[in-house]
């Protein structure tokens, strides 16, 4: 038995020393756990007193444990203790590697499915017999997949491949003949609980068109999905009855679930923030015939944020243009489709808030703003492609933000003022 430390006592940690002590049939114990913050606690699965970091050092030399397993998936600390870990000499585990990341080709497929999806940029497949399981540092989106040899199909769990193959490798237990209870789910599902649907935009741009195309090509499974009150709504609204939702919470963690038959659709064909130019606009339209055109609603608003990266500006310039300030937090999904379906003009600082412009009439603009720390330029050719005029104006971080993506910003307000103007005109 490997003698394993766990750094890391919060959700992820105490999972993943319940399942050393359960479901890894004893290749692996845990014999020490460090956290700041929860020293002094008792760890129910060991019998084990979660000791301080200061410690690690002296018990590695005293060989109470091995290697130290990392229970912390934040990128930046989780990065800062690879380095003091190696600073120190101590080894880093994972219970896999990335050899047991097989291409999704490599499972056992559907010859000739009943239904199928043939659009360029997506690959579409029909598994058979594969498995899968909840993993243990973070049940609401994650949903591992996988082979009776434990190889793990790597399509489902990180478009943006080159920052997340580490996690993949913090197995929930065991996948080669795996240890827990067999669930068998008869019938047709889909996954869509990705890594990468972890907002608004994400998931809209990302996944929702896959399930449009399956919903128009005839799937009538269900949906295993990250249970997310944004997500249900926009999958009603795209046709999904409740019926077939399954949120992957309701699933156990520790057990084993064997599909019948499991459809995938993924975004194959496309980088990293590219999106489908042909098969948003559809959906969009197919989402714009449940809108309603309301004349009493605002023709003007403007997208108030309220996270990171807010537009520090005050809203006067706006409500003097005519411009309703809207929070879209504060309206469900279906609100903010109609909202934006009514208005002539939509201006909003970059981010998961500007998500609905998507569904704006053809011919009326939409104004992004963006500051000098953020430039990605991804709503532009979905927006043109809808036929939504497109505007993008940049404003400037403070000197103590210029290492930092995520701060606030400002714009010059004749440059504000300008873009308004601009706006107005390609309405009229």
């Amino acid at each position: 038995m490997k003698r394993i430390a766990l750094y890391g006592y919060g959700y992820y940690g105490k999972r993943t020393s319940e399942s050393f002590r359960l479901y890894w049939g004893g290749a692996f114990g845990v014999t020490a756990i460090f956290d700041e913050k929860l020293a002094g606690e008792k760890d129910p699965y060991w019998g084990l007193e979660v000791l301080p970091p200061e410690r690690l050092r002296e018990e590695f030399e005293k060989g109470t444990f091995e290697a130290v397993m990392l229970c912390v998936n934040m990128p930046a600390p989780r990065r800062d203790l690879k380095a003091k870990l190696k600073s120190m000499g101590i080894p880093l585990f994972l219970p896999g590697s990335v050899e047991d990341i097989a291409d999704p080709d490599a499972f056992p497929q559907e010859e000739k499915p009943e239904i199928t999806v043939s659009r360029k940029g997506y690959s579409f497949r029909v598994y058979q017999k594969m498995l899968g399981a909840v993993p243990d540092f973070d049940r609401t989106y994650m949903f591992f997949l996988f082979d009776e040899s434990g190889r793990i199909n790597f399509n489902n769990y990180r478009k943006y491949q080159h920052d997340f193959r580490e996690m993949i490798c913090s197995y929930p237990f065991r996948l080669k003949d795996p240890v827990p209870e067999r669930i068998y789910m008869k019938g047709d599902y889909c996954v869509i609980s990705k890594s990468y649907c972890f907002n608004y935009w994400h998931f809209t741009f990302e996944i929702a068109d896959g399930v449009y195309l399956l919903e128009q090509a005839g799937f009538r499974g269900k949906y295993i999905y990250k249970e997310l009150s944004y997500i249900r709504e926009l999958l009603l609204i795209l046709g999904v009855s409740p019926d077939r939702l399954i949120p992957s919470r309701s699933l156990e963690i520790h057990r084993v679930y064997e599909f019948e038959r499991l459809f995938d659709i993924n975004h194959s064909g496309f980088a990293p923030m590219e999106c489908s130019k042909e098969v948003l606009p559809e959906m969009a339209a197919f989402v714009q015939r449940k809108l309603t055109r309301d004349e009493k609603s605002p023709k003007r608003i403007y997208l108030k944020r309220i996270g990171v990266r807010k537009l520090l500006n005050d809203d006067d310039i706006f409500i003097k243009n005519g411009f309703s300030v809207i929070v879209p937090e504060n309206y469900s999904v279906l609100e903010q489709m109609n909202l934006f379906y009514n208005a002539d003009i939509v201006i909003g600082a970059h981010g998961a808030n500007c998500t609905n412009y998507l569904y704006m009439r053809k011919g009326t603009v939409f104004v992004e703003i963006s500051s000098d720390r953020w430039k990605m330029d991804i709503f532009r050719g979905v927006s043109e492609a809808c036929g939504v005029r497109y505007l993008k104006i940049e404003g400037k971080t403070d000197e103590a933000g210029l290492d930092n993506r995520e701060v606030d910003f400002r714009v010059d307000e004749e440059v504000l003022q300008k873009a308004i103007c601009e706006a107005e005109a390609m309405v009229s």
